[in-house]
């Protein structure tokens, strides 16, 4: 729609956004990234720790559940 205000929002420098119910990511690691907040929001941050030694998966910083 012309002169409509933009219902999607462009965030510099992050790697992932969540917003409500929808979670995006801007490249394979990050989704990677993205993929283990989201086991840890669903399930524990414990399980998605686990799930990314299983993956053998070893970011720098590695998965932090404050994050």
């Amino acid at each position: 729609m012309a002169g409509a205000d933009p219902i999607v929002s462009r965030v510099r420098d992050a790697r992932w956004v969540a917003d409500g119910n929808v979670v995006s990511s801007r490249g394979v690691s990050a989704g990677i990234d993205m993929a283990l907040w989201l086991v840890g929001r669903l399930h524990s941050p414990r399980h998605a720790r686990a799930t990314q030694r299983y993956i053998q998966y070893g970011p720098a910083p590695p998965y932090q559940a404050d994050v």
